[in-house]
């Protein structure tokens, strides 16, 4: 079995391009510095790009990255022990177990260790007799051979070693090569095909923060298009696209309007509000619109949308949506001949790395919802206000956000303005910086917000539906949910914004105030991320499934509910209109976890039956017997 070098690996190809000499003792600390779970392991995934991923991956091979990989020509099976800034010096102790670890894969054909810091003569020593005894090609990379794999992809600035942010350093620097993630490099093979296929129309369909502007960007760039225009419903969302498109146009070919655009103003890549546009059609009379991107495309049902896409007539309609459904069962996705060329979902971008995982709290709400008038679709806002603004609730509201997050960077997300002004200044009085943002505050004042929120001086930002969508703050990691969230598409949106990766950043703190509001049991099918609606059949029974994957969280993610609150799970769950297979089995699942912490020890059938709202009767009805109940922990 053979050594091989980092330039030996085809996937690495641009590394070629960078000299070993012009590496700088700045990039060298910059690699040094990484951590090798939240940053070298998502860079290397990113690098590698594999939507054909292994079956072995982290989740199931503890501490150890595995994928598909070309050497020298020669596919096989890769797996990667990363050593970063933990490990100084990479002593036997710290590698023994996953060097043992690498037996139990089977095809492995090629091995590397990659370690920022010094490695012990012992270690390698063991790393090589290991692969040799097991047929593998091996490979050690240290900290100079990842500064030129991280500065050849983008990650790293080879003038002055730093990290890049949103694809540009601060001296000014922007790579040729910015790495495009594996979800990314789907989309755009799909797109590619649409394309060769002279379809008129596609959508794509990308969780929040896996990058969808950047794939717009890049395919209208590949197809040359002269005349491009850019829509969505918001400014912060123009101002991030537009940054996408500096990265690969020209300024001088980039115009962002925010009034009236005069015929010699139009320019190859026009960026406009939904509301700017539809005002400004005639514009745009007698030119040829190539491409035109519908940002958070499922907007585009409204009747601004729609006159403008038939008005315009583009030889290209591209839409960009995470949360396709809406409340109104109308169908978007017939905008573009219902070509979703990619439709990837929060749970994918979470299990492939691409975004962080959450930590969720389901935390009691001490609210009696049933007082509060709901109209079928969603409670009245004044008896909102009336309910949730008590200093009770405030109380426990902060208490619980300094068990689980105190200091972290916080959205929360509050059901009015009054609301929010009353959360951020309960949060002040007790010292920690808070503010509120509004649909009605100034631009210039949200950018402030933001950028304080970023650098830490301010810890919470109150939002009424703002910052749901399109807005880029990956440093934030807790998210308060402060009012009932009963939408899906909402779910998601808010869960969205605290996903995207971060440096330092593990996971994310989810806060859930959860009381007897209507369709509260839907907490527990949101949870797992699944690309079904609500009410519709699950893919699997009950049956023959391990308690996990009934529970079915994404890799990484952990979920921990008050025990109050699986009692209001219990108490909606005997409604026979929300009784579903579907839902009861976790539902039962988390309701048997409960008796099990208060006991110490799992509980009998008979104490099921004694403590429980839902008793024995339901688990033999769902799960088919309690003995069958009884195997599915075990698996």
């Amino acid at each position: 079995m053979a050594i091989f070098r980092l330039t030996g690996i085809d996937n690495f190809e641009p590394v070629r391009a960078v000299p070993p000499r012009s590496v700088s003792e700045d990039a060298l600390a910059t690699v040094r510095d990484l951590d090798e779970r939240e940053e070298m392991e998502p860079w290397i995934q990113g690098i590698l790009c594999d939507t054909n991923r292994t079956p072995h991956g982290p989740s199931e091979i503890v501490d150890i990255l595995t994928h598909k990989l070309v050497v020298r020509g020669r596919e096989g099976l890769a797996a990667f022990i990363l050593k970063g800034r933990s490990f100084g010096t990479v002593r036997p102790a710290h590698v023994s177990h996953q060097i043992f670890r690498l037996e139990r894969l089977e095809g492995l054909r090629f091995a590397i260790f990659a370690a920022t810091g010094n490695v012990l003569d012992e270690v390698k020593g063991q790393f090589v007799s290991t692969a040799k005894r097991l047929g593998c090609h091996y490979c050690i990379l240290d900290a100079h051979d990842l500064a030129r794999l991280f500065i050849a992809f983008g990650f790293i600035c080879p003038r002055d070693g730093e990290r890049l942010r949103s694809g540009r350093c601060s001296c000014g620097y922007s790579p040729a090569n910015i790495t495009s993630n594996l979800l990314q490099q789907e989309a755009l093979r799909e797109i590619a095909t649409t394309h060769n296929l002279n379809q008129p129309a596609a959508a794509i369909i990308l969780p929040t923060g896996a990058g969808k502007t950047r794939v717009a960007v890049l395919d209208v760039k590949r197809v040359g298009a002269q005349l491009c225009l850019y829509v969505a419903h918001s400014h912060e969302i123009l101002e991030s696209a537009e940054n996408e498109f500096l990265r690969e146009f020209a300024a001088e070919d980039i115009r962002r309007f925010e009034a009236a655009p005069a015929a010699n103003e139009i320019s190859r890549i026009n960026l406009f509000t939904i509301q700017t546009l539809a005002r400004n059609l005639a514009a745009l009379d007698g030119r040829r619109v190539d491409y035109m991107i519908v940002d958070e495309f499922h907007h585009a049902a409204a009747a601004s949308y729609r006159r403008a896409i038939e008005t315009l007539a583009p030889k290209f309609l591209l839409g960009l949506t995470a949360t396709p459904f809406r409340g109104d069962r109308q169908d978007v996705l017939a905008l573009c001949n219902n070509n979703a060329v990619v439709c990837y979902e929060l749970r994918q971008g979470i299990e492939c790395g691409v975004l962080c995982p959450y930590h969720y709290f389901g935390c009691f709400d001490d609210i009696d919802y049933s007082n509060i008038h709901h109209n079928g679709q969603r409670y009245d806002i004044n008896d909102l206000e009336r309910a949730l603004i008590i200093p009770e609730r405030d109380a426990a509201i902060i208490a619980k956000w300094r068990e689980k997050a105190d200091g972290k960077a916080t959205l929360a997300f509050c059901c009015s303005h009054l609301h929010a002004d009353r959360v951020a200044e309960s949060f002040r009085s007790k010292g920690i910086p808070a503010e509120i943002y509004l649909c009605s505050t100034d631009r210039d004042a949200r950018a402030v917000l933001r950028e304080k929120l970023r650098r830490g001086s301010l810890k919470v930002l109150c939002v009424v539906d703002v910052l749901n969508e399109g807005v880029d703050l990956p440093f934030v990691e807790c998210l308060l949910f402060l009012r009932p969230t009963e939408s899906k598409r909402v779910f998601f949106q808010q869960l969205g914004r605290g996903l995207r990766r971060f440096v330092g950043k593990e996971h994310c703190a989810v806060i859930d105030f959860i009381g007897n509001f209507q369709n509260a049991y839907r907490t527990v099918e949101n949870l797992g991320l699944e690309p079904y609606e609500h009410g519709e059949a699950a893919p699997e029974s009950a049956g023959s499934r391990s308690a996990k994957e009934i529970l079915n969280l994404p890799a990484g993610c952990a979920v921990v509910f008050d025990e109050r609150v699986i009692d209001i799970f219990g108490y909606q769950t005997l409604n026979p209109a929300f009784a579903t297979r579907h839902n009861i089995s976790r539902i039962l699942i988390h309701q048997y976890r409960k008796v099990e912490r208060r006991l110490g020890r799992r509980p009998t059938k008979l104490e099921i039956d004694r403590t429980s709202l839902l008793d024995s009767s339901l688990y033999e009805l769902v799960f088919g017997s309690w003995a069958e109940f009884q195997r599915t922990l075990d698996r």
